[in-house]
C-alpha cells in the first residue's frame, strides 16, 4: 500500500510541477515524494517506485527540452503553431499515462494506510478521520478545500477561510484551540480528535505532548509550492477525499502555468530582463530566502527574489543589503494594521535612509497588499495560484493588458483583474 500511495503522489506532483518548475526543481520534488515509501516498504517496493518515477521523469525531460526551445522562439511566428501542436500532443500523452497509472493504483488504496509526515514520522490511519483539528490557517484551508471541512471540530484563532470556518467559530461548532505558536494542548485533548494537522517550525514542540496523550498528529509540508501540492494530496489521502485533492492540484497548477506562460511570452517578446523583487514580511527587514514557498511564488510570477540565494526560508536582512541589491520592485503587506494604514507603510519604506536611490523607490514601485491578499501571500495553502496571479500582474501589468497598477492592492483591485481569490 505504501507503494500505491507513493506512486500516486509522485505522479501527480511531478505532473503539476512540470508546468511551472524547472527540471532541477522537478528532480528535487521527485526525491522528496519518493521518500514517502522509505519507511515500512520492502526494498523491491522502493525500487519499483523509483522505476515508476524515473519513467515519468524521462518523459518530462523531453518535454522540458521542448518547452525551453519553444520559449526562446515564442515571439517568432514562423513554424510556431506546429511546435505548439507537437508540444500539446506530448503533454497530453504524458497526462494520459499518468492518469492510467493513478486510476490503477487508486483502486488499491484501502485502509489502513501509513504515511510519513514532514518531520519524518510514520503515521498510520485505520479509517478516515471523523474529528479533525487544524492548528494553522493553511492546514484549515487545505482540509476544507479537499472536501473534508464537515469533519473539522477545532482550528487556531487565525483560521478565517473559508467563510464556513468563521461561521463555525461563531456558532461554537468549531472550537478555537489557541494561536499559531500558542497551541492549547489541553483544549485539543478535550475535543478528542482523530487527527491534528500541524505545520513544522514553531509548532513542532507541541507534537510530543499531543502524542503522549494518545492523539494522532500529522505535520504538513510548507517549504515550496511543490510541498503545498504534496500537503493537499496527502490530506486528500488521509481523509478519503483523494479525487477532490487531485482535481484541486490540477486546477492550481493550470492557473499557475497560464500565468507563468504569459509572463515568459511577454519577456521574450519585449526582451526585458526579469524584475528584481524585495519582499518584506515585517518592518524589521524580515524577508524570504529560497527555502520559502513565497520565493516560489515570486519566481513563478516572473520575479527574481533579491535574497533567493539565501537557503533559509525566513531571515532578517539588513537595510544596507537591500540597498546594495537595488530591487526594481518592493512588495509588502498591510501587516494586520499594526503599523498604520497602507499609505503610511509605503511612506515609512520610501523614507528610510539611503532608500531613495533604490530603483523601486525612484520609480514608485513600492506596493502594499491589503485585505484577503495579506493572508493569501503568506499561507502555503490552496490559494497559492491567486498569489502568483497577483504578483505577476504587479510585476508585468502589460502582459495582462493592465495599464496602471495602484500602490495599494486590495481585494477589489484583484477582482477587477479577474482573479479568483478563492480555491476555484
Amino acid at each position: 500500500m505504501d507503494k500505491a500511495i507513493a506512486v500516486i503522489v509522485a505522479a501527480l506532483v511531478l505532473v503539476a510541477a512540470f508546468s511551472a518548475y524547472s527540471f532541477y526543481q522537478v528532480q528535487t520534488l521527485s526525491s522528496k515524494v519518493s521518500s514517502i515509501s522509505a519507511q515500512g516498504a520492502t526494498k523491491e517496493d522502493v525500487q519499483s517506485i523509483a522505476q515508476s518515477v524515473q519513467e515519468i521523469q524521462e518523459a518530462i525531460t523531453n518535454l522540458s527540452t521542448a518547452v525551453a526551445e519553444l520559449n526562446t522562439r515564442i515571439s517568432q511566428t514562423q513554424g510556431l503553431s506546429e511546435e505548439i501542436k507537437n508540444l500539446s500532443t506530448s503533454i497530453e500523452q504524458l497526462r494520459e499515462y499518468v492518469s492510467e497509472e493513478v486510476s490503477k493504483l487508486r483502486e488499491e488504496l484501502k485502509y489502513p494506510i501509513t504515511l510519513t509526515d514532514a518531520l519524518g514520522r510514520s503515521v498510520t490511519f485505520t479509517h478516515p478521520p471523523q474529528r479533525i483539528v487544524c492548528t494553522a490557517p493553511s492546514a484549515t484551508e487545505i482540509v476544507f478545500a479537499v472536501g473534508a471541512g464537515d469533519s473539522v471540530i477545532g482550528v487556531d484563532q487565525y483560521s478565517n477561510y473559508p467563510p464556513e470556518v468563521v461561521e463555525g467559530k461563531e456558532t461554537g461548532k468549531i472550537a478555537v484551540v489557541g494561536g499559531f505558536s500558542t497551541v492549547n494542548v489541553e483544549k485539543i485533548a478535550e475535543l478528542k480528535p482523530d487527527i491534528v494537522f500541524m505545520t513544522p517550525g514553531v509548532q513542532e514542540k507541541f507534537v510530543k505532548p499531543l502524542e503522549n496523550l494518545g492523539i494522532t498528529v500529522f505535520v504538513l509540508w510548507e517549504g515550496s509550492i511543490g510541498d503545498v501540492y504534496r500537503s493537499i494530496l496527502t490530506v486528500g489521502l488521509i481523509t478519503d477525499h483523494f479525487d477532490q485533492a487531485a482535481s484541486l492540484v490540477q486546477n492550481i497548477s493550470e492557473r499557475i502555468a497560464l500565468t507563468h506562460q504569459a509572463v515568459i511570452k511577454y519577456l521574450n517578446a519585449t526582451g526585458e530582463e526579469p524584475l528584481k523583487v524585495y519582499y518584506e514580511l515585517s518592518f524589521d527587514y524580515w524577508t524570504v530566502g529560497s527555502g520559502s514557498f513565497i520565493n516560489d511564488i515570486l519566481s513563478l510570477a516572473g520575479g527574481v527574489n533579491i535574497f533567493g540565494n539565501e537557503s533559509m526560508a525566513y531571515f532578517q536582512a539588513s537595510p544596507e543589503a537591500v540597498i546594495e541589491a537595488n530591487p526594481d520592485v518592493i512588495i509588502t503587506t498591510g501587516m494586520g494594521g499594526w503599523y498604520g494604514p497602507p499609505q503610511q507603510i509605503i511612506q515609512r519604506i520610501i523614507s528610510r535612509p539611503g532608500w531613495g536611490d533604490i530603483t523601486a523607490v525612484k520609480e514608485g514601485r513600492v506596493y502594499v497588499l491589503n485585505g484577503t491578499l495579506e493572508d493569501i501571500l503568506v499561507r502555503p495553502g490552496p490559494r497559492i495560484a491567486a498569489a502568483v496571479e497577483v504578483i505577476a500582474r504587479i510585476l508585468y501589468p502589460q502582459a495582462f493588458g493592465i495599464s496602471e497598477v495602484p500602490n495599494i492592492i486590495n481585494d477589489t483591485v484583484a477582482q477587477e483583474w479577474g482573479i479568483d481569490l478563492g480555491t476555484g
